[in-house]
């Protein structure tokens, strides 16, 4: 027999003994009463197993350490047993120690496995939050339960009293797939009874010394909190509502406000809230379901209206920006047509005047036309990379004021992609037109400099020509 089932043997042997106590807490468990010669030998044989991982203290009603075969009949006797606890995982060997997990939220929040010396592998189970299975070896490590983003009973329900307070997960107290069964199941059914309906109202505080229950809804309804036991039918419907509201999706707030609301619409006058709500949670979730379903196609409407808006801005940019790539197309054509008006303004005068020489006032023409047409040019793209500048701030204002419900993929589907190709088609557009001008303020400089005399007419077409004339010879 393993370690843990003999130490639960040697419990369920002491039980029957005068004045008998266990408490069980994490890592540490405690037994005693008046202990029968068979519960000894019981403990005396959890010694002898010689646990590395286990200690065995065995104290006499003089507070005497003894070994348990030595404890005096008829005396008082306390066995302590202590073990390391072990991360997201809890190891009890009583149901006492499984009902007291059980109704400590915070600690039972905290593992994500639970190991109980006193069922067999058939008794084990599921929660959305906890697998039950016997215990069977030395403890060992789990797998530490990972927060949620979404809101937990402890952030929806308002509390003012730390002794009565919702649970920070309901993972634990909501079933799987499987039915619940075996010895532990009862207190498992209790536990998620109270936490359940610790989850659904609204506030919780006390009265006095009385435990109230607030529900917010028309009309407002201040409830003992009292007790009630669960038939099957009213856990199932407690099961479904706590999955419903906080285990579906996140809108959580949301569901529990439609839930609270339709619970406190037809409470039976003088009914305590755990009294009254195995009848009518199953109904209250039923109407809660349809004002969500109400809700959602609402949110649709607005989402849709939202999208449609998104659409149209998104084109009007789309729009503005092919426009200032035509524009500035636009623009430097006009100016290379200055350009070229100027320089046929001189060949015509050169022919009138069979071939004359250039003068200074040509000179200053051309370094004009080049002025004008550079500086025409960089006012134009300095204006339009202003203009990208506050859609770039606008978009990601966007982002997070407008349309934070669509998440990055379809967001940048919708609006991030098509406004990052009108961008590039604008950039190449300005890239093009960037080299024309230069070109062009090159040429007209060069001309400038000619009719100055900085540089040699003749000499430069002797170099032209010369240059031509060893193209071909390099083919």
């Amino acid at each position: 027999m393993s370690t843990p089932r003999t130490v639960h043997a040697a419990v369920e042997a002491s039980r029957s003994a005068p004045g008998f106590v266990v408490n069980e807490d994490a890592g540490r468990m405690t037994v005693a009463g008046v202990l029968s010669r068979e519960a000894l030998t019981a403990w005396q044989a959890v010694a002898d197993a010689g646990a590395p991982w286990l200690t065995l203290d065995c104290l006499d009603g003089s507070d005497d350490h003894v070994a348990p075969r030595d404890a005096p009949d008829g005396d008082r006797v306390r066995v302590t047993l202590t073990y390391a606890r072990r991360d997201g995982a809890e190891h009890l060997f009583t149901p006492e120690g499984w009902r007291s997990l059980l109704l400590d939220a915070d600690r039972a929040c905290r593992v994500s496995a639970v190991r109980l010396a006193f069922i067999r592998a058939a008794d084990g189970f599921r929660t959305r939050g906890h697998v039950v299975e016997p215990w069977v070896d030395a403890p060992a490590v789990a797998p530490v339960p990972e927060p949620r983003p979404e809101a937990g009973p402890r952030r929806v329900v308002r509390s003012q009293s730390p002794e009565q307070m919702a649970p920070p997960r309901i993972e634990p107290y909501v079933a799987g797939a499987a039915r619940v069964d075996g010895p532990a199941a009862p207190a498992w059914r209790e536990a998620a009874g109270t936490m359940i309906a610790l989850s659904l109202p609204n506030e919780l505080y006390r009265d006095g010394a009385t435990p109230m229950a607030m529900l917010a809804g028309q009309p407002p309804r201040k409830l003992m909190l009292g007790d009630g036991g669960l038939g099957a039918d009213g856990f199932d419907a407690q099961q479904a509502a706590a999955a419903w509201v906080y285990l579906e999706g996140t809108d959580v707030e949301v569901r529990h406000t439609f839930l609270s609301a339709e619970l406190s619409r037809e409470w039976t006058a003088g009914q305590s809230f755990r009294a009254g709500l195995p009848k009518r949670v199953g109904p209250a979730l039923d109407s809660a379901r349809l004002l969500y379903k109400a809700h959602l196609r609402a949110g649709s409407k607005d989402t849709l209206k939202a999208l449609s808006d998104l659409r149209k801005t998104l084109s009007d940019e789309v729009q503005k920006l092919l426009q200032q790539s035509r524009d500035l197309s636009a623009a430097v054509w006009r100016d290379v047509a200055v350009a070229i008006g100027a320089l046929v303004v001189r060949l015509a005068i050169d022919a009138a005047k069979g071939g004359g020489a250039g003068g200074a006032g040509f000179a200053g023409l051309y370094a004009g036309v080049a002025a004008y047409v550079g500086i025409s040019y960089a006012v134009s793209v300095s204006t339009n990379r202003r203009f990208l500048g506050v859609v770039e701030a606008s978009r990601s204002a966007w982002r997070t004021k407008l349309y934070g419900f669509l998440d990055d993929a379809d967001y940048d589907a919708l609006a991030d992609g098509p406004l990052a190709g009108a961008m590039a088609a604008y950039r190449r557009a300005e890239g093009r037109t960037t080299a024309v001008v230069w070109v062009v303020v090159f040429v007209m400089l060069a001309a400038a400099a000619m009719e100055a005399g900085w540089i040699d007419q003749d000499a430069l077409r002797s170099w032209l020509a010369t240059a031509h004339a060893r193209v071909p010879a390099a083919h």
